[in-house]
């Protein structure tokens, strides 16, 4: 979605200043296009603030405790996004690397960089944790389906009755088990997962573990299948450095040199039936 105007988000950050205490859509509109104070900007751009709030769904509720700049920014962020902000964690490390364009709605809405980058980072956060979400659930059923397709081993769903296990799938034959944490992406060129202090725990004592790499369509369809061997991951992981102190989770940006084909550990004819990563 384009970004507004920036006379328009001005507009959008008043009509969520005055609405709370206006009475309604119908004064807060006298008051913007009569009252000689907002006569800066014109009725229609006022218009056309009010009919992108509705469009995002940030006229109800009114009354919110975040300051009007900050929920048009965080909308932005959340909902409106320039492509860059899917990646922002690793392209926007400080306010100095914001992109031009989003440093001058910050203007406009009264926002030093500093601000805008603080209201990045909180919006990126919320999107990232649904879109990992949504897509590894995805692509965790993607891969059960498949496994259940190809072979004829009991493949077992465990991430769906307990996060405990340090793994989400468990695949049995007579002559071959794993226990498959799976990690998904719809993207292409970069793999990040996110690894919990307990699946790396289990894989450091279970010689069945493997993490697997999901690879997705934009329309979440399987595209991809392939795994990283434990050697890699635990050559990359922190450290704890005292006892007085663990890590909990890691962010591990994958390349692709370290991602192997199918999931090996399965066994050759499993592997050759499933797509390449």
């Amino acid at each position: 979605m384009r970004l507004p105007p920036e006379p328009v988000l001005l507009a959008a950050k008043r009509w969520l200043e005055i609405l709370p205490t206006s009475g309604g859509v119908p004064r807060a509109q006298a008051l913007l296009t009569t009252h000689a104070r907002y006569s800066d900007l014109s009725p229609t751009q006022y218009a056309t603030a009010l009919t992108w709030l509705r469009d995002l769904d940030l006229l109800e509720p009114i009354g919110s405790q975040v300051p009007a700049a900050n929920q048009v920014l965080g909308v932005i962020f959340e909902k409106a996004a320039p492509p860059w902000v899917q990646d922002a964690d690793d392209l926007v490390r400080s306010p100095e690397e914001l992109p031009t364009d989003i440093t001058a709605v910050g203007e406009a809405l009264g926002l030093p960089p500093a601000a805008v980058y603080e209201q990045l980072i909180s919006s990126w956060g919320k999107v990232d944790t649904a879109a990992r979400e949504r897509v590894g659930a995805a692509g965790e059923e993607a891969l059960v389906g498949l496994l259940r397709e190809k072979s004829d081993a009991r493949v077992e769903h465990v991430s769906t009755w307990s996060d405990g296990f340090g793994y989400d799938v468990a695949y049995s034959t007579e002559t071959v088990s794993g226990h498959l944490e799976v990690k998904s992406t719809t993207r292409l060129g970069r793999f990040t997962a996110y690894l919990s202090r307990n699946e790396y725990d289990v894989m450091l004592r279970d010689p069945e573990w493997v993490l697997v790499t999901v690879r997705l369509t934009a329309e979440l369809n399987l595209a991809g299948v392939g795994s990283v061997p434990s050697d890699w991951l635990a050559a990359n992981a922190p450290r704890d450095v005292g006892a007085a102190g663990t890590w909990a989770a890691v962010k591990l940006n994958i390349p692709a040199e370290a991602i192997v084909n199918g999931i090996p550990h399965l066994g050759q004819q499993l592997a050759a039936t499933l797509p390449r990563w």
